[in-house]
């Protein structure tokens, strides 16, 4: 028969964010920690709120199945004496895995003979194993901050109030926290003060229920979405699209009852994203739009309530008068920033450090023209004059009231600077770039959506990247508190998935060339080195987020592209460029000649890898005698000649299979060719011929790093077999 299990674990109010992480670890845990306990389950189930964690498991097994263990004792010799009594060597090993001696039997292994026994390991109840397991969970889950409130070093996100611990209809022995598990569970804190008793798992939530408790957040969910949707349709209008916010409110009310509201519409005059702001980062309130302009919104708020709607006039009058409050310092500090000229808010800049030893924003502001033009040129040379001018402007606004003073509108920075560049008369493209540049702040951010934003971004990353490093705050381990990574992360980011093409080797010298002037005594070489290393870790990121194998990456960045000024780069250079190359490598893998490319090449690496003698600076064609070299050598010429184009053109999955065609020759050479002859300038000649024939896969990629099946037996064979 099966059985159900409910584990519940009830604290003080927990902030909302923290709860979904929890319950993963919840279920994650209790899946893991059955499955080592060999108790077969059915369906786990994990409930949130804001006073508890709830896991309930469906299909329990009543106890563990037997095993049977083979455990290998001392040598057979040394098991019995010259009577064929068992010795105290067997009887010790048999009496502490409580097995009778005559249940030894001899088993031989590589080592010899030795005594054999089977150990029966009867299973225990579930009810036996699972207190052990749950107080351990309990104990365990972690949180971005946790506390103490014992006299032990037991932490948890708030204080724990109450266990509940059933098995079917029996309660198990729990201990954690200081509380021992019961049946007995809280209602909602102030609609239903009695304790709430469970008789058995399934009746958690009706039980709940009753008592005013929405246990089962996908439930709190979807109420909130429907009355919220519902509220705002009321008022003429559409509720502000908002996942997270809809979340946040899930994990802050046990018991969600929305409500509407409304605001002077004189606050209209303030930007949307400001009327937003107030609504939702303190009041956690959704804004309401009109639904013929979803650009527009009505003096109309929507709100979750955590109690019933009893009362709930006074509640919407309070929460008025709060976000009125909260509105009208808002339009102060607008109303205070418009009167900034443009000429006094670029002065402002000058006031304020942006990193110790770095200069202030004006200085930043002069770098950010000078790498955002540097950067124009290469990317989009048209928006020149609108990342410049922006360049200058972007920072103005960290210097206003409204981010400086309002501090709940600190994520507005950027955006609204752009309102009051608009405000000032900057033109379009200018003020678009200022509102974008802080794009991405994060793995799910929006991208620039205009080129000159994009510019703007990238130059902010690399002079934020570039100034770290001068200063030696770069990231270490998970440390990152001035968010290095991040930043590169961002660049990363907007020149793939943009497909902007840029060196950022150049890009990383430009950036620091204004640093470094300015401090000669700075370690020029071991700062660009860690910089490269850098850059190269986050491309190496970036491909792995976007599916491209470890060994296909490796060989992608370990190539030698030449750019456009005919030099080669190390691969990881143009992230965009070097993506495009791993994704050409990666749909070449399924071709039926990939594993004996990639064969073929370890083998010519591994043979170039051997020698030690410099090789010539050309190959002497001349000097090429017998039918394999020439054959080899036209094959390289014919390669060449249809590759070149296509690099220029990066036109990758075209390359591949152009260079495979030389693949006969190279067996060719093989065959035919002593490589290492004793004759040094022919040896020395062949060699360069076989340094040639690779030459142009490394352009693209390093094939020797690509892992195939068989690969060790088959390259040693290969290598081994054959005249080189």
């Amino acid at each position: 028969m099966s059985h159900e299990l409910l584990f519940e674990i009830g604290a003080e109010e927990i902030p909302p964010s923290y709860v979904p992480p929890a319950l993963e670890q919840l279920e994650r845990g209790v899946r893991a920690g059955l499955a080592e306990l060999r108790l077969e389950f059915g369906e786990v189930r994990a409930y949130g709120a804001p006073r508890r964690l709830a896991i309930v498991v469906l299909g329990l097994a009543a106890r563990q199945p037997d095993r049977d263990e083979e455990v290998t004792g001392p040598h057979w010799k040394a098991a019995f004496d010259a009577r064929g009594e068992p010795t105290r060597a067997l009887l010790g090993f048999c009496q502490g895995r409580g097995v009778d001696p005559s249940a030894a039997r001899k088993v031989t292994t590589p080592r010899g003979e030795y005594v054999g026994i089977t150990v029966h390991h009867a299973g225990k109840a579930a009810a036996e194993v699972l207190p052990a397991l749950l107080a351990t969970l309990a104990t365990r889950l972690q949180f971005p901050k946790s506390m103490r409130w014992l006299d032990d070093d037991t932490r948890f996100a708030r204080p724990v109030r109450w266990l509940v611990a059933l098995l079917d209809r029996e309660v198990l022995p729990v201990l954690a926290f200081g509380l021992e598990a019961g049946r007995e569970s809280h209602g909602h804190r102030f609609l239903a003060r009695d304790r709430v008793s469970i008789a058995r798992p399934r009746d958690y939530l009706p039980a709940l229920e009753k008592a005013f408790v929405l246990a089962d957040h996908a439930q709190r969910r979807e109420r909130i979405e429907r009355q919220v949707e519902a509220l705002a349709a009321a008022t003429g209008g559409a509720a502000h699209a908002d996942p997270e916010l809809v979340e946040i409110n899930t994990f802050l009310a046990e018991w969600p009852t929305v409500f509407s509201g409304t605001f002077d519409s004189r606050y209209l005059d303030l930007p949307n994203e400001v009327i937003i702001t107030a609504l939702r980062e303190h009041q956690k309130f959704f804004a309401v739009a009109q639904q013929a302009a979803p650009g527009e919104l009505l003096p109309h708020f929507v709100a979750v309530r955590d109690g019933e709607a009893r009362g709930l006039d006074a509640v919407r009058r309070g929460n008025e008068a709060v976000l009125n409050a909260r509105l009208e310092d808002a339009e102060f500090y607008w109303r205070t920033d418009l009167k900034r000229t443009t000429a006094q808010q670029i002065e402002s800049l000058a006031g304020v450090v942006w990193m110790e030893g770095l200069g202030s924003l004006r200085d930043k502001a002069e770098r950010l023209q000078s790498l955002g033009a540097w950067l124009a040129d290469r990317i989009a040379p048209g928006e020149r004059d609108a990342v410049c001018r922006a360049a200058l402007l972007c920072k103005t606004d960290l210097t206003s009231e409204m981010i400086g003073s309002g501090k709940e509108y600190t994520a507005l920075q950027g955006v609204i600077g752009a309102y009051y560049a608009r405000a000032a008369g900057e033109p379009k493209p200018v003020c678009d770039a200022i509102y974008e540049h802080y794009r991405p702040a994060g793995a799910g951010d929006a991208l620039p959506a205009t080129a000159a934003g994009a510019i703007l971004s990238v130059a902010d990353k690399l002079d934020h990247v570039a100034g770290a490093f001068v200063k030696g705050k770069v990231p270490r381990g998970s440390e990152d508190p001035y968010g290095v990574r991040r930043a590169g992360n961002g660049v990363i980011r907007i020149l793939m998935d943009q497909k902007r093409r840029l060196d950022l080797f150049a890009a990383s010298m430009e950036s620091t060339r204004i640093l470094f002037a300015a401090d000669a005594d700075l370690p020029h070489a071991e700062i660009m080195k860690k910089l490269g290393e850098f850059w190269r870790g986050r491309v190496e990121t970036a491909l792995d987020e976007r599916g491209i194998a470890y060994d296909l990456r490796d060989a992608t960045l370990e190539a030698r592209p030449i750019l456009g000024d005919g030099r080669s780069r190390p691969g990881w250079v143009d992230p965009c460029e070097a993506l495009e190359r791993a994704r050409v490598l990666a749909a070449f893998r399924s071709d039926g000649r990939f594993e004996p490319l990639v064969i073929l090449f370890k083998r010519v690496s591994n043979i170039l890898k051997a020698a030690t003698e410099p090789l010539p600076p050309a190959l002497d064609r001349a000097a090429l005698k017998e039918a394999a070299e020439l054959e080899l050598a036209t094959a390289l010429e014919r390669a060449r000649s249809k590759t070149d184009p296509l690099w220029e053109r990066g036109r990758y999955a075209e390359i591949l299979p152009a260079l495979l065609e030389m693949e006969h020759a190279i067996h060719s050479f093989f065959d035919q060719v002593l490589v290492n002859a004793e004759d040094t300038p022919t040896r020395l000649n062949r060699l360069k011929l076989l340094s040639e024939v690779r030459a142009p896969f490394l352009r693209g990629w390093d094939v020797s790093r690509v892992v195939v099946e068989g690969e060790r037996v088959a390259g040693s064979v290969t290598i081994s077999a054959g005249r080189g």
